[in-house]
């Protein structure tokens, strides 16, 4: 008997063909939906999708690179990739491309990708460009992130001079403009890293206090640089000159930063530092032990974000380096709220719960405990607040009062 054809092959019954039915849909159910008619003909859909096909493929590098900086804009990390992904099928070297989908991945948490798309850039054009480097010396640690920053000096270096000598027309054909900012803030990174990863590494200490100087020098307004300094002199237990670079480095941006706040200004430069940075300045300061610079820090970060363990923990040891009565209730207050949130947020900083429940148990319960004690302090405040203030206005109404009878009397 011969082999039939298609034999062994179960023949697909209709409607459940690749892709499937949606539960409880049937063949009958999908032809029964209306569908709108089209007013073109075959000829001209066809014509349609050959339209569009080929504006896709006139897509030049930089309209893609375009597309791919809208969608990051707006969190469209998928079609970000995809725009990505055709730009490099265009022209697979192409630096920008690749330092775009490094920053790309590099959002999205894939730092092992990010390197892959850096260290290409970085070997198809070595010598020119210094973005590639800023980026690998964030991803990379140690020696290695130090050697890709002090590269990123030397290049940028080099167009900075190169555009102060040709003047404002070289500069404004360059394609990213350098300035001595870029150049201290590369240095501040640099001094970072001595201080943490590296710090066992040759004349560190050295290279670090070389990295600052040069920092301050490039930019004698870089609050980071002043602030990562004071890091430095602590590490050397020197506090005179850390309070001092502290001290420095908030007068750079708090005051106006408070300023901003009270002419309701919304701009982004009024706080030159980041939120994360700011935090370390009042860590700082509440070694140094200035606690009520570091408050007026602490209660800023609280009205930006409410949600970060490591403020409220602060705060609360704030009030407790004060050692008074009257500080002992907000610091119940600020550590009860950090151990909440500790737990809402599933933190992992063992070490900052364990040192806020000593501190809690040390302070013993009291007020300050409940959850609305700051609320309802807050009101009470308020309406004693009122309350002076009807006393005057009587104490006013009796004086009136008085001048008037006196007055009568007197005429009488």
């Amino acid at each position: 008997m011969g082999r039939t054809k298609g034999k062994g092959k179960r023949k697909p019954k209709r409607g459940h063909a690749k892709g499937g039915n949606k539960e409880g849909e049937t063949a009958a159910n999908r032809r029964a939906i209306p569908r709108p008619k089209s007013t073109m003909t075959r000829e001209e859909r066809i014509q349609n999708r050959k339209a569009k096909r080929k504006t896709a493929a006139t897509y030049t590098i930089d309209q893609l690179l375009d597309k791919v900086e809208e969608c990051m804009d707006s969190f469209d990390y998928e079609l970000a990739h995809k725009f990505c992904k055709r730009a490099l099928e265009l022209d697979p070297d192409n630096v920008s491309v690749l330092e775009t989908l490094g920053n790309l991945l590099a959002e999205q948490g894939d730092g092992e990708g990010a390197m892959k798309c850096f260290g290409r850039a970085v070997t198809v054009c070595p010598d020119e460009g210094f973005s590639k480097y800023m980026y690998l010396g964030q991803l990379m640690e140690g020696k290695k992130a130090i050697e890709c920053f002090q590269k990123g000096v030397e290049i940028m270096t080099k167009e900075l001079h190169k555009s102060q000598s040709e003047g404002a027309c070289a500069a404004a054909e360059s394609e990213v403009a350098v300035s001595e900012s870029d150049i201290s803030s590369a240095y501040c990174s640099m001094a970072e890293i001595y201080l943490t990863d590296a710090c066992f590494e040759e004349e560190a200490e050295t290279r670090c206090k070389e990295c600052l100087d040069k920092a301050i020098e490039h930019n004698p307004s870089n609050a980071e640089a002043f602030q990562i300094l004071a890091s430095y002199w602590l590490s050397m237990e020197n506090k005179k000159e850390a309070t001092d670079a502290i001290q420095k480095s908030v007068s750079l941006w708090l005051p106006r930063m408070q300023k901003a706040e009270d002419d309701d200004d919304d701009d982004d430069e009024t706080v030159p530092l980041p939120y994360t940075s700011r935090i370390a300045a009042a860590q700082i300061l509440i070694e140094l032990e200035q606690l009520d610079t570091a408050e007026e820090i602490l209660e800023g970060l609280l009205e930006e974000d409410d949600e970060v363990v490591q403020v409220w923990y602060m705060m609360g040891l704030v009030n407790v380096y004060r050692k008074t009565d009257e500080t002992k209730p907000p610091a119940r207050y600020y550590l009860n709220c950090a151990k909440r949130l500790y737990g809402k947020m599933d933190c992992d900083d063992g070490a900052l719960l364990e040192h806020t429940e000593e501190l809690l148990q040390e302070l013993g319960p009291g007020e300050g405990d409940q959850e609305d004690w700051l609320i309802k302090k807050t009101m009470n405040q308020d309406d004693d607040g009122m309350n002076g203030q009807d006393d005057d206005e009587e104490e006013d109404d009796e004086d009136i009062s008085s001048s008037e009878d006196e007055e009568e009397m007197e005429q009488s």
